[in-house]
């Protein structure tokens, strides 16, 4: 039986990362056993059934951790962010029998200090940067692939210096949900999502600018209090399963997607990169989008909603979808299921990566 190591160390909860959960069940469908190295206890009860085991890496030095992987030799050793590359960087070229990938979710830029008002903490995040920058280079160059969501984010991911021969483009999809919810019907516009000014800067800065629209805010982390004082917006702040998300924002007729940040490339180069958008197209629901590069493009393209340039034309977007609504409804359903389902475009990556491990020699563990 193939090992598989997934490297965590981003720390973010499972159930918001539909790629790190939906590998799991890829995987193991495979035959692949697969460990988990996470800072942390793993709460998520489905995921633990579905996993050999865990280890919580919170009080573990790296090269503690270094040593627990190569201990293991495991076939596959699959790395997500900076906090990955930082720590796997050397193994590639020590553990020869083991595959690495760098399955990139996101784009390490160092932008991420210039919204820090404090100038120390700009120094420290630009003295950091580099190093870090190097060790996810060093990775890559010994990683036997790359995955980036499409042609917008690998030519982001290039202008950062990591770029591969083998690079596979896999958005970061759901699976498709042909599920009913008997959620109550709420109707009107779902956010939901992070609510810090470094996703919705622009959209906090003109909240005024639109009015007669029933809006929820849902979010897990502090809400600006412009969002607050608004009449128009309702916001809830819950941490909830995966399930229970997914019925919430079923009650909801549209969703609003928006990403603002120009100062940071991961973030406004989004593309297909946002898992959310995914979400609420995987119950087909229509989305209203702000013309941000690639997410506004796709919309467009496959009709999966409204492209907006400002706060003020969300009133006239909502009665664009809300006029044809079934119609949208249906055709996202019929393009999700053909064009973004992540079992159809994931298929052939898993299925390189374990017939390559399969083809080594077996390996004295």
């Amino acid at each position: 039986m193939l090992t598989t190591v997934l490297m965590c160390q981003q720390g973010i909860p499972f159930r918001v990362s539909p790629a790190r959960t939906q590998m799991v069940e890829e995987l193991k469908q495979r035959g692949s056993r697969i460990i988990v190295f996470f800072p942390g206890n793993i709460r998520d009860m489905e995921l633990k059934k579905k996993i050999a085991y865990a280890v919580n890496t919170k009080r573990m030095h790296n090269f503690s951790i270094r040593k627990k992987i190569a201990d293991i030799n495991p076939d596959i050793v699959i790395c997500f962010t900076i906090e990955d590359t930082n720590i796997c960087f050397p193994l590639p070229s020590i553990m020869n029998h083991t595959d690495f990938y760098y399955y990139n979710l996101e784009i390490y830029v160092p932008s991420a200090g210039k919204r820090n008002k404090n100038i120390y903490d700009r120094i420290v995040n630009r003295i950091h940067y580099l190093p870090n920058k190097i060790k996810e280079i060093i990775y890559v160059r010994g990683c036997s692939a790359i995955v980036i969501q499409d042609r917008l984010r690998k030519r982001i991911l290039k202008k950062y210096w990591i770029h591969h021969s083998k690079t596979w483009l896999i958005p970061n999809s759901y699976y498709s949900d042909h599920n009913e919810y008997h959620a109550e019907h709420k109707g009107g516009l779902i956010y939901s999502g992070s609510v810090g000014e470094d996703v919705l800067g622009s959209f906090i800065e003109h909240v005024d600018d639109f009015k007669n629209i029933k809006l929820t805010v849902s979010g897990w982390n502090g809400t600006s209090i412009k969002l607050k004082q608004n009449p128009w917006i309702k916001v809830i702040k819950q941490n909830i399963s995966q399930e229970k998300y997914t019925e919430f924002i079923s009650a909801y007729d549209i969703a609003l997607i928006w990403y603002s940040d120009q100062n940071d490339d991961n973030v406004y180069n989004i593309g297909l990169a946002s898992g959310k958008l995914f979400k609420h197209l995987s119950l087909g629901q229509p989305v209203i989008v702000n013309n941000v590069p690639g997410l506004a493009e796709e919309v467009r393209k496959n009709k999966l909603g409204v492209v907006i340039n400002d706060l003020r034309e969300l009133d006239a977007a909502v009665r664009t979808i809300m006029s044809d609504y079934q119609i949208y409804s249906d055709h996202i359903k019929e393009i999700y299921d053909e064009k973004y389902d992540y079992k159809k475009v994931s298929r052939r990556f898993f299925d390189s990566i374990v017939l390559h491990a399969c083809k080594k020699e077996p390996r004295i563990r």
